[in-house]
């Protein structure tokens, strides 16, 4: 009888702590510079992602930027898409998709990962060529071969 009293306590605080979050993971800093601002939130309901920027904000112009991106897998991925959308004052702007795993060309060694492993991606983007103004949003989607969403982000860059 205690066991199911202390299940019943620990299941109000877990659902306390799920509604006082209000459905959203909260939002990440990844850069604060006088240059540029960098967020962004989880847009996945179950899962929080930890996305790192290995470079220094004000190099971003200069340097090719380093990213680190973490987070644990809820399906397997022997396949894995990503499709990503920049918008500017609401206006597309930019929409890319591209495979990263295929069945017989995996490009990173994340593919073939199993459901429950923890993932890290360590890449690098060429220096920003252009020098923006203005806030922007950047949607980013990844899908395995049977359609579930691997990560889901929502990311502001906001350029001074």
């Amino acid at each position: 009888m205690k066991v199911h009293g202390v299940a019943v306590i620990l299941g109000m605080v877990i659902l306390h702590v799920v509604d006082t979050q209000d459905g959203h993971w909260p939002v990440h800093t990844v850069c604060n510079s006088n240059k540029i601002s960098v967020k962004y939130r989880s847009c996945d309901p179950l899962q929080d992602i930890g996305f790192t920027l290995q470079s220094s904000c004000s190099q971003i112009w200069t340097k090719p930027i380093a990213i680190k991106v973490t987070l644990p897998l809820r399906k397997s991925i022997d396949e894995c898409y990503v499709s990503m959308d920049l918008t500017f004052l609401g206006d597309l702007i930019l929409h890319h998709d591209e495979p990263l795993c295929l069945p017989d060309f995996p490009r990173f060694t994340f593919c073939g990962s199993k459901k429950g492993e923890m993932i890290s991606v360590e890449t690098s983007l060429n220096t920003l060529k252009l020098h923006l103004k203005g806030l922007y949003n950047l949607m980013v989607y990844g899908i395995n071969q049977d359609g579930f969403q691997i990560v889901c982000v929502n990311a502001t860059l906001e350029f001074h």
